[in-house]
């Protein structure tokens, strides 16, 4: 899973809460940096993991070029998380009433990767919604660390950045930035998908099926947990991303760190994401979201 941010927070939540036990399951982590979706994906695609919980475009992008070779998809999503944590924080220097105002400015916008969730679910809201192509705009997409967007942030190298918790937050607690836009609160339309993707290979579905679903009843597990005790749950969290507990209780209000995914939010995920994935040529037309990416028939 990516580690330390807040996306994979609800396995925190699971192990605490004794669910992998509960189901019969040994769990053991294999931990990715913010950025490093990548490479999370190719170790599940080699059989070195079982599940991956991170960035989603990258899922459909391993699947494509498998079908452009003449194979089939090897890698099914089997759930989501974090449904509406992407945020556009932008420097205070920067004030404007919507982001109309902000498409003729020459802004560098950093991101933890160039293939990152958070600027293709962007680029999906701006064509969808605003029909804007994001290539037309003038901002500059940088690569930056998500430990080192602050500190670019407060000392002018970017004007703002596309990311989720706890960054966002670490940025207004310490005044680097402001929110201008997340997308939980609807100011990238509404109903948002989940930004990272739960993921297993389709050999292990087919081989294991019952143990996909015991892991995904261990997450629902965890999801009611959170929900029915969210404030004990502060503590968990904050020892997961190494932030201080009123970071947290800062951030709180912008998560949604439940694992579960509905066809509803799966068909979302692909109007905004997956079809402009299409038209740019990074993955193939012929895909189709509900044969080559999504088994969403595992949840609980």
């Amino acid at each position: 899973m990516l580690y330390p941010n807040l996306v994979s927070v609800i396995h925190a939540i699971a192990k605490k809460i004794g669910a992998y036990e509960k189901y019969n399951l040994q769990v053991i982590e294999t931990r990715f940096k913010s950025g490093q979706a990548t490479a999370g994906v190719e170790q599940l695609w080699r059989g070195n993991l079982d599940f991956y919980m991170g960035g989603a475009p990258e899922i459909p992008r391993l699947n494509s070029r498998i079908i452009e070779t003449g194979g089939s998809a090897p890698l099914a999503v089997v759930s989501g998380t974090n449904p509406g944590h992407t945020s556009l924080v932008l420097a205070n220097k920067l004030q404007a009433k919507s982001i109309d105002d902000l498409f003729e400015r020459q802004l560098k916008i950093a991101v933890s990767s160039l293939s990152s969730v958070h600027r293709a679910f962007l680029r999906g809201y701006l064509r969808v919604e605003k029909k804007v192509d994001l290539d037309k705009v003038p901002w500059k997409f940088i690569s930056v660390d998500a430990g080192n967007m602050i500190a670019a942030l407060i000392t002018d190298q970017i004007d703002g950045f596309l990311h989720s918790e706890p960054t966002t937050t670490l940025a207004i607690v310490n005044k680097a930035g402001h929110l201008f836009m997340q997308a939980a609160r609807g100011d990238l339309g509404a109903n948002p998908p989940p930004n990272s993707f739960l993921t297993t290979r389709r050999t292990f579905l087919s081989q294991s099926p019952d143990v996909v679903r015991r892991f995904l009843l261990a997450l629902s597990d965890a999801n009611r947990a959170y929900e029915a005790t969210r404030d004990q749950m502060i503590p968990i969290m904050a020892d997961w991303s190494g932030m201080e507990e009123r970071v947290i209780l800062a951030a709180i209000e912008r998560m949604n760190p439940s694992a579960q995914m509905t066809v509803a939010q799966a068909r979302r995920w692909w109007e905004f994401i997956g079809s402009a994935m299409i038209e740019r040529g990074e993955i193939v037309a012929k895909m189709d979201p509900f044969k080559d990416v999504f088994e969403l028939g595992y949840q609980p």
